[in-house]
C-alpha cells in the first residue's frame, strides 16, 4: 500500500530533517585535475519532495481505475486528470492526434502527391544530429514505398563544419543542379526566410518539416509544417524533428491507403525523439513507447547491424539504450566525418552495406570518444584556474578542440563542476562555442543581453550554440560573470513561456544527455515518494508498475525514492578503478542491495553499521525465465546521507 502522507515510522532512526526537503552533504568522487573545493557534488544541494495528493484525490483516481503509484508519479509529472492518466497508460496508436489538424499537412500532402504522380526530382534535406538524420531517413522510407521506381529522390545534410546549418543558398544551388523541383525539410527551415524565397526564384518548391520556434516574418514555403506556428491549434507541441516527419508521412501513406506501413517506422521515431532529449510526454510518450517496441522487430538492416555491433539484446532494449549506444553512435557521424553515414546506414536495404556502415560508425564513435578525454583533460586545466567563477569559458584552437566535440565536453565538465559552461573552438578571427547551464543560469537570455558580441547564435535556457569573433571573447566573460538576469532551471524562456529558439540558427543541442552511468540535471532533483513501509512498497510489483511509465527521460523521468535509516549491513567497491560503491542494506528485517555509482572513494565514510538516509530509483536484479526463480529489485543510489 502507498501512503499518501508521509510520516516518521516508528522503527526508523530519528531524523531532523523534514519530509519536504533533505539536504544531503556527502561529495562524489572528484575528477582527475579538479579539487573537491571545486567540485560540488550532487549531494551537496537539497532534494525537495512532491507534495502528496490527498485521501480524496487517490479515491478519486482508484475510482477511475488508476493504481495509487501511477496517480501519484503521474500527478508529479504534470498528468493531473484520470482521463490523461489513462490514456498515458494506455499508450495507444489509435489515440494519437490526426496528422490532417496540423497547419499545412493538407497542402504538403498534396503538393508531394503531384510530385510523385509526375515523378519529379524530390531532395530531402535534413541535419546532422540524430534527429535530422532520423527524420530524414524516416521520409525517405516513406516516400521509397510510393514513388515510382525510375524517379529521382535523394537527400542533402549539411558538413557540421563546412556548410552552414539549415538551409543555405549554396546547398540549394547543388540541389538545383540536380534537377530537385521539390524540397522537403526536416529538423530545419522554419527561420530560412530569405533561403527559401531563393529556392522559389529557382523554381524549387520548398515543403518544411520542423519543430523550432519560428521567427515572427515566416518563410513563404508551399508548405510549413510546425506545430510552434502562431496559426497552428496542433495539441502536441512537443514533437521533435522526426515526430513531425512521422505525421507526414502518417498522412502520404494514408492518402495512398497504406497507413498501416507507417508503423514500421516507429523505430526512428524513438531514437529520433530520445537522442534529441524530447519531452516524454503526450504524443511524444506514446510514439516512443511503440518505436521501442519496433525496435525489437526491426525489419531495418541498419538498425540491427549497429545494434549488433552494441551489443544490444533483442527483447530487452530501453530507452537508456539509445541514449547511451545508438545515439552516440549515430551523432559520431556528423561529429567526426559527415551525418550522411549514418543517413545510409538508416535507409540502406542491403546487409553487407549496413554492416560496412555500421562499422565505420563504431570505429568514428570510439575516436570520438578519445578525442572527448582528451579535450576533457584540457578543460579540465584551463577551469582550475577559475576556482571563483560563478561561469566557466574556456577555449583552444580549433585543431586540438573539434567543433564537433565541444557541445560534449561542456556538458560533462557542466556537470562536473556544477557551474555554466562555455566551450569555444578558436579559428584565426572568429571561434564557434557550445554552451550548457546549471542549476537556474538561463544561457539564451544571458546571450541575449548581448546578442550584438555575436555573428550568431541560438539555444535555450539549458544549452545553445554561437559564433563570435575572438576579440569579442573577453567582453562575453566579463558579461557572463556580472550577468544578474532571471533565470530559468527548466526548458522554458525564463518568464514561463515555451523554449525559444533564436532564428539566427538552431542550437547544437547533442550532447545534451551525456554519456555517463546516471545523469540527474539539477531541475530533476525533486523527490517522488519517501518510503515508508518498504517491505511492501520496494517490491517486484511496484517495480513492474513503475516500468509501464516508461520510456523515461526529459518530462518523464525516472521515479526517484526516498527511505531514511537504513542500516549498512557491508560495503564494497566494484566497476573499473572501483569507481562505484556497492552496499548491502536493512531496515525492519528486511534486505536491500544497492549501488551508489560514482561514489567508491567514499567508501570510508560509509562504515559498517552506520545507519544512513538514501535516495534512489528501483532496477529489476534478476530477470529469469518466466516462473523459474524469484525476482527482486535493488536500489540505484543517486544520493546517500550518514545520520547523525
Amino acid at each position: 500500500m502507498w501512503s499518501n502522507e508521509p510520516h516518521q515510522d516508528k522503527h526508523k532512526a530519528p531524523t531532523s530533517t523534514p519530509h519536504h526537503s533533505l539536504s544531503l552533504q556527502n561529495g562524489s568522487k572528484a575528477k582527475k585535475g579538479l579539487t573537491m573545493e571545486q567540485l560540488p557534488s550532487l549531494s551537496a544541494s537539497s532534494w525537495s519532495v512532491y507534495t502528496p495528493l490527498t485521501k480524496t484525490q487517490f479515491e478519486e483516481f482508484r475510482a477511475a481505475g488508476i493504481a495509487s503509484l501511477h496517480a501519484q508519479l503521474l500527478f508529479n509529472r504534470g498528468v493531473i486528470t484520470p482521463e490523461a492518466m489513462r490514456r498515458f497508460l494506455a499508450a495507444s496508436f489509435d489515440e494519437i492526434p490526426d496528422p490532417l489538424t496540423l497547419i499545412d499537412m493538407d497542402r504538403a500532402v498534396e503538393r508531394i502527391s503531384r510530385a510523385l504522380d509526375e515523378h519529379e526530382h524530390i531532395t530531402i534535406y535534413g541535419d546532422f544530429d540524430a534527429d535530422g538524420v532520423t527524420s530524414a531517413a524516416l521520409l525517405t522510407r516513406a516516400l521509397r514505398k510510393l514513388k515510382h521506381a525510375n524517379a529521382a529522390l535523394d537527400y542533402f545534410i549539411p558538413h557540421r563544419i563546412e556548410d552552414t546549418r539549415g538551409v543555405s543558398r549554396e546547398s540549394l544551388e547543388k540541389i538545383h543542379t540536380r534537377g530537385t523541383s521539390l524540397l522537403i525539410t526536416t529538423d530545419c527551415g522554419s527561420s530560412d526566410v530569405a533561403e527559401v524565397e531563393y529556392a522559389r526564384t529557382l523554381g524549387i518548391d520548398v515543403i518544411i518539416t520542423d519543430h523550432h520556434h519560428p521567427p515572427e516574418q515566416l518563410p513563404q514555403a508551399y508548405a510549413m509544417i510546425n506545430p510552434w506556428r502562431p496559426d497552428c491549434t496542433y495539441s502536441e507541441r512537443y514533437l521533435c524533428g522526426v515526430g513531425i516527419a512521422f505525421k507526414l508521412a502518417q498522412a502520404l501513406l494514408r492518402a495512398y491507403g497504406r497507413e498501416e506501413e507507417v508503423l514500421e517506422l516507429l523505430d526512428l521515431v524513438a531514437i529520433g525523439t530520445i537522442g534529441d532529449v524530447a519531452q516524454l510526454l503526450g504524443e511524444n510518450h506514446t510514439l516512443v513507447k511503440l518505436g521501442l517496441k519496433q525496435l525489437d522487430a526491426t525489419t531495418n538492416a541498419g538498425l540491427k547491424a549497429l545494434m549488433q555491433l552494441a551489443n544490444l539484446q533483442p527483447g530487452r532494449r530501453r530507452e537508456r539504450d539509445i541514449s547511451y549506444a545508438l545515439g552516440p553512435r549515430i551523432n559520431a557521424a556528423g561529429r567526426m566525418k559527415h551525418a550522411g553515414i549514418a543517413f545510409e546506414l538508416l535507409t540502406t536495404d542491403d546487409e553487407a552495406e549496413a554492416q560496412a556502415k555500421a562499422r565505420e560508425l563504431e570505429e568514428l564513435n570510439q575516436a570520438r570518444q578519445l578525442i572527448t578525454e582528451e579535450l576533457m583533460k584540457r578543460v579540465r586545466e584551463q577551469a582550475q584556474g577559475q576556482e571563483g567563477n560563478t561561469v566557466v569559458l574556456v577555449y583552444g584552437a580549433k585543431l586540438e578542440w573539434p567543433e564537433g566535440i565541444i557541445g560534449l565536453v561542456a556538458g560533462k565538465l557542466s556537470e562536473e563542476i556544477k557551474r555554466p559552461v562555455f566551450v569555444l573552438s578558436q579559428d584565426s578571427e572568429t571561434s564557434r562555442g557550445s554552451a550548457r547551464s546549471s542549476g537556474d543560469f538561463n544561457i539564451i537570455e544571458a546571450l541575449r543581453e548581448r546578442a550584438d558580441l555575436f555573428e550568431r547564435h541560438g539555444g535555450h535556457a539549458q544549452a545553445a550554440g554561437f559564433t563570435i569573433v575572438n576579440t569579442n571573447i573577453e567582453a562575453l566573460h566579463q558579461h557572463l560573470l556580472t550577468w544578474q538576469g532571471n533565470g530559468s532551471n527548466g526548458n522554458d524562456g525564463g518568464d514561463g513561456t515555451e523554449p525559444v529558439v533564436e532564428a539566427v540558427v538552431p542550437p547544437d543541442l547533442t550532447g545534451v544527455v551525456t554519456e555517463q552511468e546516471i545523469v540527474i540535471p539539477t531541475y530533476f532533483r525533486k523527490v517522488d515518494l519517501v518510503i515508508t513501509k518498504p517491505e511492501t512498497q520496494l517490491t517486484y510489483d511496484a517495480y513492474t508498475k513503475i516500468s509501464q511509465l516508461a520510456p523515461f527521460g526529459a518530462g518523464n523521468p525516472e521515479p526517484i525514492f526516498r527511505l531514511d535509516g537504513l542500516r549498512i549491513a557491508r560495503r564494497w567497491v566494484s566497476g573499473p578503478e572501483g569507481r562505484h560503491l556497492r552496499l548491502r542494506l536493512r531496515i525492519n528485517g528486511t534486505q536491500f542491495h544497492g549501488t551508489y555509482f560514482r561514489a567508491g572513494s567514499q567508501i570510508e565514510s560509509f562504515s559498517e553499521g552506520t545507519l544512513v538516509n538514501v535516495i534512489f530509483s528501483l532496477e529489476l536484479a534478476w530477470n529469469p525465465p518466466d516462473g523459474e526463480g524469484r525476482k527482486d529489485v535493488w536500489l540505484k543510489i543517486v544520493d546517500m546521507q550518514v545520520v547523525g
